[in-house]
């Protein structure tokens, strides 16, 4: 495109700003708007895994070119005697989201922090303007005449309003966005949720690091450290630990009322968590799990809980193609097959596509969504057969084979 454009991302986490790296590098003129009043955000200290495209994402437009990911060549199974039972030789690189977040706001509007102390001198050429604007809570979008308007209050007072000629809604799987555009569609509850957490590399036994061994072994994995170190030794130990809790049973109630007495629908925070739920959980973890994976979740100082989600959006260009969904506002995936980064690495290398003119609106929603649906009904498998057993694995294998079919053909056919 000759003339630069004003973009508005809604969302400024990691799909936001993927997508506004990309179009600053292209000369668009990119405002971030985030909610949390903050000039930056701090994540919960997950582990993420940054996987093919993120990797090529980083490659193309990480401006710091440091390491930022831990590889694990190897994925091993552990009997509950913590012996190994299997192991597949895959190689993945796994970070955290606040790695990447430092890195990708050092590349979008140059913020300097621990993670990303310093930048190259010598800044890339044709780059448009980039602001992060926090406090922006986008109440409404409406479009007339080609430009979308942006409605938003300020966390300080106010409201105001922004004229956009591409607006992308990255505001995450609780999309407000997708809300106002597809009103029916619901965000259901799977069933169970994960327990998240980490330990110091140091605060771990030589027994259970022995056993760990530098592999990623099914639910832990290792990642960078404090500030993105990744010297041995003062990594982190993460891990996903998934529970089967009926939604409407006090088990589930109990566990997402918090310590202040406040009941959260999808994440209870860190820090957050009653004594007496973490205990329980702990005295569970001794009776049922692997000796090594026992420890890691008892030298875990901060726990927190995600409600396993699923929600997807069967469109992802609104308005003529001047609004689209991104990231998890167009489909949130199950954590089990770790594609919402890459999704939304995904997304940002069409959209790079899109603005050179090697590929138009309708064809970066076709791939979108070729992608999302795929990856999750494949996320849906994995986690039925996991947490419910083969039966209920079955079907969701069904129609994860009808919809890899489907594609195939469509493909075959279309190209």
């Amino acid at each position: 495109m000759d003339k630069p454009l004003d973009v508005v991302i809604i969302g400024g986490s990691l799909s936001g700003l993927m997508s506004g790296v990309v179009l600053k590098r292209l000369g668009h003129n990119v405002r971030i708007l985030n909610r949390d009043p903050s000039s930056s955000l701090q994540g919960q200290g997950a582990g993420i895994s940054a996987l093919q495209n993120v990797q090529e994402f980083l490659k193309s437009y990480d401006i710091t070119k440091k390491p930022h990911s831990v590889l694990s060549s190897q994925i091993q199974f552990l009997n509950k005697q913590g012996a190994v039972t299997k192991t597949a030789e895959v190689s993945m690189h796994m970070t955290s989201w606040n790695v990447l977040y430092y890195r990708l706001r050092a590349n979008f509007d140059g913020l300097l922090s621990e993670y990303c102390p310093e930048l190259p001198k010598e800044a890339p050429s044709g780059e448009g303007k980039a602001i992060y604007s926090p406090g922006r809570n986008v109440t409404d979008v409406k479009y007339a005449d080609g430009i979308v308007t942006v409605y938003f209050d300020n966390s300080d007072g106010g409201s105001g309003s922004l004229h956009a000629e591409l607006v992308l809604a990255a505001d995450g799987a609780g999309s407000h966005i997708r809300r106002i555009l597809k009103p029916d569609l619901k965000r259901t509850y799977a069933g169970y949720v994960g327990w998240r957490g980490t330990a110091h590399e140091s605060a771990i036994s030589e027994e259970t690091r022995k056993a760990f061994g530098g592999k990623i072994s099914y639910f832990q994995y290792t990642i960078p450290g404090a500030n993105g170190t990744l010297e041995p030794g003062q990594r982190l130990l993460n891990y996903v630990w998934y529970c089967n809790v009926p939604e409407h049973s006090p088990a589930f109630a109990a566990l997402m009322t918090d310590s202040d007495g406040h009941r959260h629908r999808i994440t209870l925070p860190m820090g957050k968590m009653r004594p007496e739920i973490w205990s329980a959980q702990k005295d569970f973890a001794t009776q049922i799990l692997p000796p090594p994976f026992a420890e890691l979740v008892h030298k875990t100082t901060s726990p927190f809980v995600q409600a396993i989600t699923d929600v997807a959006s069967p469109r992802a260009a609104f308005f003529d193609g001047k609004l689209l969904l991104v990231g998890d506002s167009l489909t949130a995936f199950r954590p089990h097959i770790a594609a919402s980064t890459g999704q939304a690495a995904l997304h940002a290398q069409l959209l790079d596509k899109v603005m050179r003119g090697e590929m138009d609106v309708r064809g970066w929603e076709t791939e979108v969504l070729r992608f999302s649906r795929l990856r999750r009904l494949q996320s849906m498998l994995w986690g039925n057969a996991m947490q419910f057993g083969y039966v209920s694995g079955a079907w969701s294998w069904v129609w994860y084979a009808r919809e890899m079919a489907v594609q195939w053909v469509g493909r075959w056919w279309y190209g």
